[in-house]
């Protein structure tokens, strides 16, 4: 018999970043085709009353979904900031 571990994450969890409040729905791990471990994350942005959608983002460790997000969090302040609030909601 053979043990078996299991990482558990349970979301969703809040934390903010670069000024917006991030928020994780949902992480589901999975291996790629080269034998790598990866996570499928679910997140959801909210910036001075807009909120996001939840979107996904694949990662391979927490840095790297920093560093998307970051990404993600300009992306929609620059959207807001330029008078194209389409893509977001009003909170």
């Amino acid at each position: 018999m053979s043990a078996e571990t299991i990482d558990v994450i349970i979301p969703p969890i809040s934390f903010t970043l670069d000024g917006a409040k991030v928020t994780i729905v949902g992480v589901v791990p999975y291996t790629n085709l080269e034998g790598e471990k990866r996570y499928i994350v679910s997140c959801q942005v909210e910036w001075r009353g807009w909120r996001s959608g939840i979107f996904q983002l694949d990662v391979a460790d927490n840095r790297e979904l920093e560093r998307k997000l970051k990404v993600e969090i300009a992306r929609m302040k620059i959207c807001i900031l330029s008078g194209y609030p389409l893509p977001f909601r009003k909170t």
